[in-house]
């Protein structure tokens, strides 16, 4: 099996994080929790291998990705509330390097791509790593908006989940709450292995 490079990991994972400001075109406004809010439900994707728990029917969106080195398809699953916006992303790269440091790297990598653009600051990073494969959690920050996603990699297979919503500077403490209570749920929700 041929190893996937660097340059093409961080490549998809640039390719991941260019996608939030294509999924966060709507701006959500802050609002109360209403007793009208309707139950969320689980996310089952056979084909994807993952489930979670999001607010309402996602809408599912291919993106196709053509570049020099790669040439693949993520799977968007999407949910714009008037709130915030719930994404999952997943991309299959059969041939790529199930190495934890060339995936670390790859992590990195995208990372410093993306904010190379100046459009996003880091506003917190954790290495979310298990024997399953690497992970990475972000807390990113365009000036309205704060997304949380957290990148997963195995089995050559590529998730990201995104949480986006207000920024919550000068929120009042209840909403704050509010809106870290809907991305904990969101992202400690999602399971790989569907």
């Amino acid at each position: 099996m041929l190893a996937m490079k660097p340059a093409r990991i961080t490549h998809l994972l640039l390719c991941a994080l260019i996608l939030v400001p294509c999924l966060s075109t709507q701006r959500v406004a802050a609002q109360k929790q209403t007793a009208s809010d309707k139950p969320w439900h689980e996310v089952l994707s056979t084909e994807g291998r993952f489930r979670v728990l999001m607010p309402d029917t996602p809408n599912e969106v291919y993106v196709p990705i053509n570049g020099q080195i790669v040439h693949s398809e993520f799977r968007a699953f999407v949910v714009k509330s008037p709130v915030a916006i719930y994404a999952v992303l997943v991309g299959d790269f059969p041939g790529a390097s199930s190495d934890m440091e060339t995936i670390r790297t790859a992590f990195d990598n995208g990372r410093d791509r993306a904010m190379s653009e100046g459009k996003l600051i880091l506003v917190s990073e954790k290495d979310m790593s298990t024997a399953n494969g690497p992970s990475r959690e972000y807390v990113f920050d365009d000036g309205a908006f704060v997304i949380k996603t957290r990148v997963y990699y195995t089995k050559g297979r590529l998730y990201q989940t995104i949480f986006g919503a207000p920024d919550l500077n000068g929120m009042p403490t209840g909403m704050a709450q509010y809106y870290d209570g809907l991305a904990t749920k969101f992202l400690n929700s999602f399971k790989i292995g569907g």
